[in-house]
């Protein structure tokens, strides 16, 4: 089945888009389809694989993650493009569903920020320079494209739990750009601008009534924004598994929530070299015990991949097997706590190739297709 469409925007010429629905398997195709599908033009949202997974995996991507970019920086743009490099080649976008994805409103990022950081990153994003957030530290850009980079970012996150909650998909990825883990309420800082994690959390909690969300941090730097924004909610759990002493010197296991929200914070820092088993031991003794008592009602994970042994900022040495074993620890969780209900969003990783392989492998995993031969994990 072809469909082609004509779609009108505002400000420009009408767009031709043929699209066969049986084989989206190109990163254009997906978007093209998941924009289809928003608007009502297709009959249904879900693609047509030749060779059927398990589990409905959603996935949002958008085409101003890819505007939000510095090049040579470490968090560019070309991590997007290596990822659907590597899911072009081994054929997975017809396995997805698309999400399509939408700004977050200020309300939405008032949630988390305080009003005159998001208004400062507006303003400068809104000077189209390409500049630097703190001369100081020099590590988080923006450019004319990351206040809606960010926006869509945060929004598409909600959009993306609030579907695997509903149970429009059984398990979703973000391919989001900026990440967030390390912004703050009044701070950009470690290439993060809005802290899409826990907006997408305060969302589920205000639009379905949601009590209690546990967010898993796996990125091998601490997401010392997530720990600020939590660390007084005992309806948000925040864990995380780093490298320490590691920057940004924070995410010590002594820090395990304040007031009545002690308990829901919880630290697994461990020092370089820490290995695969390391992680899963860490998930099997300590993560899913602590889970068990929080009984989160949602699971989402910032999936940041720097831990890998060939990543050039930092030394936890896992591979590709590990994560995928991971992210299997963080579904079995959720399928034995929550329904099954949780979501991925794409954190660290500066090795394009490790990068996009352990990327493959997670939703590989997420799909629970067969293992296939050709590709070593």
């Amino acid at each position: 089945m072809t469909v082609i469409s004509q779609i009108h925007i505002v400000g420009s010429n009408p767009i031709h888009y043929q699209m066969s629905l049986n084989m989206p398997s190109s990163r254009r195709q997906f978007i093209q389809y998941s924009l289809l599908a928003s608007m009502g033009l297709l009959h249904s949202n879900r693609l047509q694989a030749q060779t059927p997974a398990k589990h409905s995996v959603g996935v949002l991507l958008d085409p101003l993650f890819f505007k939000h970019d510095r090049k040579g920086h470490p968090e560019s743009a070309a991590r997007l493009e290596a990822i659907d490099k590597e899911l072009s080649r081994r054929n997975y976008w017809q396995h997805f569903t698309p999400v399509k994805g939408r700004p977050a409103t200020q309300e939405e990022l008032l949630s988390t920020h305080q009003s005159g950081y998001i208004f400062e990153i507006q303003t400068l994003s809104e000077e189209g320079k390409d500049i630097f957030y703190s001369a100081y530290s020099e590590d988080t850009y923006i450019n004319e494209h990351t206040y809606d980079a960010a926006l869509m970012a945060a929004g598409g996150n909600i959009e993306l739990n609030l579907a695997v909650y509903d149970r429009k998909i059984d398990r979703g990825f973000g391919l989001l750009r900026p990440p967030g883990h390390h912004a703050r309420a009044d701070q950009a800082m470690g290439f993060c601008i809005f802290n899409s994690d826990v907006i997408a959390a305060r969302a589920l909690q205000k639009y379905r009534g949601v009590k209690r969300v546990a967010i898993i941090d796996f990125d091998v730097h601490h997401g010392n924004g997530t720990q600020d924004l939590t660390i007084k909610d005992p309806s948000i759990m925040a864990v995380s598994i780093h490298q320490h002493p590691y920057w940004p010197m924070t995410g010590f296991e002594s820090f395990t929530g304040i007031g009545d929200a002690e308990g829901t914070n919880v630290n697994c820092p461990f020092l370089k070299g820490a290995g695969n088993q390391t992680y899963l031991d860490v998930y099997d003794q300590v993560i899913h015990p602590k889970l068990e008592q929080f009984k989160p009602e949602h699971i989402i994970v910032f999936a940041g991949y720097d831990g890998h042994w060939q990543d050039p900022l930092a030394g936890h040495q896992l591979s590709v097997a590990g994560y995928n074993r991971l992210v299997q620890r963080c579904i079995d969780s959720a399928e034995a706590l929550c329904g099954g209900r949780i979501s991925f969003s794409l954190g660290g990783g500066y090795n394009l190739d490790p990068l996009a392989q352990s990327v493959a492998g997670s939703l590989h995993t997420l799909l629970a297709l067969d293992e296939d031969p050709r590709y070593h994990w």
